[in-house]
């Protein structure tokens, strides 16, 4: 029997088996870290429990809380999450209309919960256990044996029993049932040196919300509010809190300490609600805010949670590591939204901004980090040997956690756990153990399985393409468009771009005058690391040149720069007031536009788009051999092949293997911009992915065979199986794009599995 005490009906249970299940993993929680866990586990062979207490997947990206889904990409260029999450999220922004990671309004519909219950049940290895709560554990020698779930509706007991246990329940339940060493609230600013942190430790915790949605009825609306509402009669009652866009809910509508986020729920709901429809009252009643017509059409009674426990891990993360960019040796996962710790109180407090970035400039260009990385030891339990955590339970501080929550994070971290628990299997032993003994294989299947951790590379020995030539019908040279939307420079301006030569004699600029007098525009060269990095401050070389009065007119600079080849760089102008830099919504893949806001002292601000630059000589990034480099992602390169726009469709690829090779499996990234758009539209499909191909294999007679025919793809990642063929080469020939004119592939893998 369990060594851990239950209840007198959880005895009875315990002593039934009408209801007993075992799995190779078991995951309690069905936000998207339970769901990417659960999924990513199932797809590697193991037999998996996916255990979620409301009638819906999603957590709080579903349509009972409809908290749109940010992540790294949010606030960096290239960053958007890869691998499961990304999946879902391409399949939603193609099917509905109102798509989970929006804009421009925020209304998560039943469609996003129908889609990800439609990919759980499509996994023939995942039991979906929804309406089930899980009410405790079974112990046996510091281990979890099962979890004893009991399902709604059904009326049923289950005890699900695992080798190994995954918490994606936000509030790590089933750590603090296990008995795992958790934090709650915010560290002292000596324990771990954070600049963030309070000076002294305590229980306060981020809050939670509820959102609203309201919708446009076309006829004057009135709006009487209960008489338990908060009022909000004027417009310096909510101060800091912008509530322009009245069709969508807000997020610092948050309700938190003193309350405690788990014990308090109900109150904090009952609260959120008092001031919900206090503003929207302040909305509709106190001064004009467009909103006569609109009514309330949705509001959540689910609160969307922040911040409650966080299992202690063999490491926790911190601020510190956050904005230092360590590079772990056992990262698994990354982030990148901003340390988004809000205001202590939430609007409770309705002297304070929501959150300090809101008041204090200063203050946001600290808190903005580049991707940083997610070491492994954060996502498994210091003292209950098989049990790991994804979500907002991980092992972070408090401060860390402003970014690390963000559900697009939080996915990736559920696809690392849900790996991690495949090798637990396969080998017999504990996360610890894989973390110990095991990390390159684990880092080498995520990245098999399009997932992104920084600074790391295929090195798959059984992966064929790695050892093959690679050459290509055509290939792009690195263009800009020309821009019409002129960017003044009011303050320093940037692009950077990768060249592939060994020298850069000049650039050319686009820029407009509007002054009535010539201008001298100066111009600098810098190296980058990466494409996140403008934090060079050593030129390469300067230049100087003027700029004719009232036009439009290209401008060149001179430079004869010996540089490096197939590195980053980046040009910036100084400011110069009345003269603009053209700038175009067109990006191509591996630049970053940027620019150094008056508020901020050091930090480049991303722009999206592009600024326009024609660089001499021409830099041809975009070669064939990208796609067997080990990188599927712009970093410190590109990393993708782009046929000449100017070359008509098709457009193949080959790879040569030097000798006969038997295979059965192509895997194949194609592009799907990753970079967040500021908004999409409707059924969207990125225009830069492949839509139509062929694989091809040449016989022994030199004739080019199908293996696969593909139609309307608007997926990243394809895997595709076949009976094993033996052959001297591969070619994949693209017929069209969804509205590119490029065909463009980050990566070619070949097996034989």
């Amino acid at each position: 029997m369990a060594e851990r005490r239950t209840s007198g009906r959880l005895e009875r249970v315990l002593s039934r088996s009408d209801y007993d299940a075992e799995y190779d993993v078991v995951v309690v929680g069905g936000g998207l870290a339970g769901i990417c866990a659960a999924i990513a586990a199932a797809r590697l062979g193991c037999k998996v429990a996916l255990v979620e207490q409301r009638p819906v997947l999603g957590g709080n990206s579903s349509s009972l809380i409809r908290v749109p889904i940010g992540g790294a990409g949010s606030y960096n260029p290239w960053a958007v999450e890869t691998g499961i999450i990304h999946e879902l999220i391409t399949e939603d922004l193609a099917r509905n209309p109102w798509p989970a990671v929006g804009p421009p309004h925020f209304r998560t519909s039943s469609l996003w919960d129908l889609l990800l219950y439609e990919k759980v049940k499509a996994e023939e290895n995942i039991d979906l256990y929804l309406n089930t709560v899980a009410l405790d554990v079974v112990m046996r020698g510091g281990e979890i044996e099962g979890v004893i779930c009991y399902q709604m509706g059904t009326e049923r007991w289950y005890r699900l029993k695992g080798r190994v246990f995954i918490d994606c329940t936000g509030d790590a339940t089933i750590a603090h049932l296990a008995g795992a060493e958790y934090r709650v609230g915010r560290e002292s600013r000596d324990e771990f040196g954070e600049l963030l942190a309070p000076e002294e430790a305590d229980r306060a915790t981020m809050g939670s919300s509820l959102m609203f949605n309201a919708v446009d009825v076309g006829a004057r609306v009135e709006f009487k509010p209960p008489p338990w509402a908060a009022k909000f009669s004027t417009e310096d009652d909510l101060a800091y809190r912008d509530h322009s866009d009245i069709e969508a809910g807000y997020w610092w509508i948050e309700v938190g300490y003193p309350y405690d986020t788990i014990r308090d729920d109900d109150k904090i709901r009952d609260e959120l609600l008092r001031q919900l429809l206090g503003v929207w009252d302040h909305i509709k009643n106190y001064g004009d805010h467009g909103a006569a017509t609109y009514a309330l059409y949705w509001i959540g009674m689910v609160t969307g949670k922040r911040e409650s426990r966080r299992v202690v891990g063999d490491y926790i993360l911190t601020e510190r590591d956050v904005k230092e960019r360590r590079l772990f040796p056992d990262r698994v996962a990354y982030g990148g939204w901003f340390i988004d710790v809000h205001t202590v109180g939430g609007i409770l407090a309705r002297d304070k901004p929501p959150e300090p970035s809101a008041a204090d400039p200063r203050y946001r260009e600290y808190a903005l980090v580049r991707p940083y990385s997610i070491p492994f030891r954060c996502l498994y339990s210091k003292n209950v040997k098989n049990l790991m955590m994804a979500g907002r339970n991980i092992s972070v501080t408090h401060v860390a956690l402003g970014t690390t929550r963000l559900q697009a994070t939080c996915a990736v971290i559920g696809q690392a756990v849900g790996t991690a628990a495949y090798l637990c299997t396969k080998y017999g032993c504990s996360p610890r153990d894989v973390c110990r003994e095991h990390i390159w294989e684990l880092q080498q299947l995520l990245l098999k399985q399009d997932c992104y951790i920084i600074g790391i590379k295929n090195e798959d020995p059984n992966d064929l393409a790695r050892r093959a030539r690679v050459r290509a019908s055509s290939s792009a040279a690195l263009e800009f468009e020309q821009g019409d939307e002129p960017h003044e420079l009011i303050a320093p301006r940037a692009q950077l771009f990768p060249m592939s030569e060994d020298r850069i004699d000049k650039v050319s600029l686009l820029l407009e005058s509007r002054r009535d007098d010539e201008a001298t525009v100066v111009l600098h060269l810098r190296s980058a690391e990466d494409v996140w990095d403008f934090e060079s401050e050593e030129d390469l070389a300067a230049s100087e040149a003027r700029v004719p009065p009232r036009s439009r007119s290209w401008v060149t600079f001179e430079l004869s720069a010996k540089v490096e080849p197939r590195r980053l760089y980046w040009v910036w102008l100084e400011p110069c007031p009345g003269v603009s830099w053209m700038h175009s919504d067109h990006e191509p893949t591996g630049t970053v536009a940027a620019w150094k806001p008056p508020y901020f002292e050091r930090t480049w601000q991303w722009v999206r788009g592009s600024y326009t630059l024609a660089i001499d000589p021409l830099s041809r990034p975009y070669g064939p051999e990208n796609v067997v480099n080990g990188i599927a992602r712009p970093e410190r390169w590109p990393n993708l092949w782009v046929s000449d726009p100017k070359a008509p469709l098709p457009q193949w690829i080959e790879l040569d293997f030097g000798e006969p090779v038997t295979f059965n499996t192509v895997y194949l990234t194609f592009d799907t911009h990753l970079n967040r758009r500021a908004r999409y539209p409707r059924f969207y499909r990125a225009p830069e992915c492949v839509r139509d191909y062929i694989i091809y294999y040449e016989d022994e007679r030199g004739f080019w065979r199908p293996v696969a025919i593909v139609r309307g793809n608007y997926h990243r990642r394809r895997v595709h199986r076949f009976d094993p063929v033996t052959s001297e080469r591969l070619r994949v020939e693209v017929l069209a794009t969804n509205g590119d004119r490029s065909a463009r592939i980050y990566e070619i893998r070949v097996y034989m599995e």
